[in-house]
């Protein structure tokens, strides 16, 4: 057999043999659907809902401002306000500062016998509180301050700024009441607050000033009470 014959012979046997099949291409991959969070959604809104409200905010307030008084001179405590000594200030809407005197309340405090409750420099905004009607004690009178133990007062609770009270000095311990009416002092409540020490209230009485270094010398001693005469007579 020839060589030729043996190549045609090779080339037939490889076109009747079986190919090998191609295995086919994947087919289209099926697309996935988000999961929505209805919660996260509306946390998103409300977040933009604030965001707009704080700028149309900031927009409307922006360059807006109000006047309060304020001091143009040093004044001392104690020193009637007047015209000389009082001047306005333009501050920003939306400042937060302890309860300054606005403008419009100028003629409730000039030409009113107001004075200064507290030394006032110049530039310092005008407070309620750094105003008064008069100082206390007014002239004439004097406030001591006394130390109560629950025993020796009324429910302190019943007790304001403002009642009339007595001061009475009571017996030592253990001793005999008095034969006679004891010590008494006529007082008007200031203020009261709790003591540091164990659970005696300090009472700040106004007495007349006669009567100011008697009281404090018995209230030092630890032996008095306090009587409520009247609420709110002060």
């Amino acid at each position: 057999m020839s060589s030729s014959t043996k190549v045609a012979n090779r080339e037939k046997h490889a076109r009747s043999a079986p190919q090998p099949q191609r295995p086919a291409p994947p087919g289209p991959l099926k697309p996935t659907r988000a999961r929505r969070r209805p919660a996260l959604i509306a946390l998103g809104l409300a977040l933009v809902a604030l965001s707009v409200l704080a700028s149309v905010y900031l927009a409307s307030t922006l360059g807006q401002t109000y006047q309060v008084l304020a001091i143009k001179s040093e004044l001392a405590r104690g020193t009637e306000i007047t015209d000389a000594d009082i001047t306005t200030v333009e501050l920003p809407m939306g400042t937060t500062l302890p309860d300054p005197v606005p403008a419009a309340e100028y003629d409730q405090v000039v030409g009113q016998g107001k004075v200064a409750a507290v030394d006032l420099k110049e530039g310092q905004l005008l407070t309620r509180g750094s105003i008064a009607d008069e100082l206390q004690p007014a002239a004439g009178r004097s406030i001591v301050g006394i130390a109560l133990a629950p025993n020796q007062m009324p429910d302190q609770d019943k007790l304001r700024a403002g009642d009339a009270v007595r001061i009475v000095e009571t017996p030592a311990t253990g001793g005999e009441p008095p034969a006679e009416a004891p010590f008494a002092i006529s007082a008007t409540v200031v203020s009261k607050a709790p003591s540091t020490l164990g659970e005696q209230t300090v009472v700040d009485v106004e007495v007349a000033s006669k009567d100011a270094a008697a009281l404090a010398a018995r209230a030092a001693t630890g032996r008095v009470a306090l009587v409520i005469d009247a609420v709110g007579a002060g």
